[in-house]
């Protein structure tokens, strides 16, 4: 009997990072009217994402999926210091992967373009794949509108500074 291939203990791709993503799982099927709430890192040697450069980076990527694909749509996105919330539509599945594909890759040029070293910077930008998470009734929809806007306030990362003595 062989020792190679197969399942075994051990095997596979090592995690990547101290906080590995998203499992190799097969994604649920996903309907046109099922709006999905999806969560992108990016490596720490890209540094803050609540940069003005970094903004207009992914406005631009944003706007570049929105131009070329028309069956997956960002409808939110919130910036945070080292990670994204975007709330996407999509027609199924596949449209989706795609369409975060493109966003990732047209997303990762422009960091790393915005990135002022002394060579143009290249390389992973994000840390692992997405995170999503299928929205199927209204509550669900609600907090995670809410969470996706309010996002900044659990960070604290665009709170503007207290006066001293001020409550």
């Amino acid at each position: 009997r062989s020792t190679r291939g197969g399942r075994r203990r051990g095997a596979g791709r090592p995690p990547k990072g101290r906080r590995s993503g998203s499992p190799h799982k097969k994604r649920p099927r996903l309907r046109a009217s099922t709006p999905v709430h999806v969560t992108l890192r990016v490596v720490s040697v890209i540094g803050s994402l609540r940069k003005r450069l970094m903004y207009h980076a992914l406005r631009w990527a944003t706007l570049a999926l929105a131009a070329k694909h028309e069956d997956c749509r960002i409808v939110h996105i919130s910036v945070q210091r080292d990670h994204i919330h975007l709330l996407v539509e999509a027609d199924d599945e596949q449209c989706l992967a795609r369409g975060m594909k493109a966003f990732q890759v047209s997303a990762a040029k422009r960091l790393n373009a915005a990135l002022k070293w002394k060579v143009r910077r290249r390389g992973q930008v994000f840390t692992d794949r997405y995170h999503a998470e299928y929205i199927t009734s209204p509550r669900q929809a609600r907090n995670a509108l809410a969470y996706v806007l309010n996002n900044w306030r659990k960070h604290r990362d665009g709170a503007l500074p207290r006066k001293p003595g001020v409550a």
